[in-house]
């Protein structure tokens, strides 16, 4: 990152940025929950008499909590703090656990399911990458003076 001039950044980039940070944590939850559920045989809730919603509304829960932590970044980053501030990601990997467990235990899910579940505990290095992920490409975009990545055939220096 250079020390010169901060480029701007509009409200919609990082509203868009923020968006698709929260799409790549939920898809990377979708994805993660998938392998390790084929990998243990069993799936993230089986208690019989809490329905499947239970889970989307728990993760909902939690991607707007990150979603808060991540705007959080982007006003430090935008304030001239040039690096990620590692509260953020902490809170926001302990939070999504914690939103978890006490979710579950309110929903009466047994303790293998909230507190000690495999799946309860994949979540918390999904929302730190997540975090790391929305820091790395705002940062670029605002403190760099790099242009737009651009793919192959896009690049006019190959063209005549």
């Amino acid at each position: 990152m250079t020390d010169g001039a901060k480029r701007g950044v509009t409200r919609g980039y990082v509203l868009g940025l923020l968006g698709a940070t929260l799409v790549v944590a939920a898809a990377l939850v979708v994805a993660a929950w998938g392998l390790l559920g084929m990998a243990l045989g069993r799936e993230p809730i089986e208690t019989s008499e809490v329905p499947l919603w239970f889970g989307v509304v728990t993760i909902g829960l939690g991607l707007a909590g990150l979603g808060m932590l991540l705007w959080q970044q982007a006003l430090s980053l935008l304030r001239g703090n040039k690096r990620p501030i590692w509260g953020l990601v902490i809170v926001a990997m302990f939070g999504i656990y914690l939103i978890w467990g006490l979710a579950g235990v309110l929903a009466e899910l047994t303790i293998e399911e909230t507190w000690f579940s495999p799946f309860a505990l994949i979540l918390m290095p999904v929302w730190g990458i997540a975090v790391i992920l929305f820091w790395a490409v705002l940062a670029r975009r605002i403190y760099t003076d790099r242009p737009t990545p651009q793919w192959p055939w896009e690049r006019r220096e190959g063209r005549e």
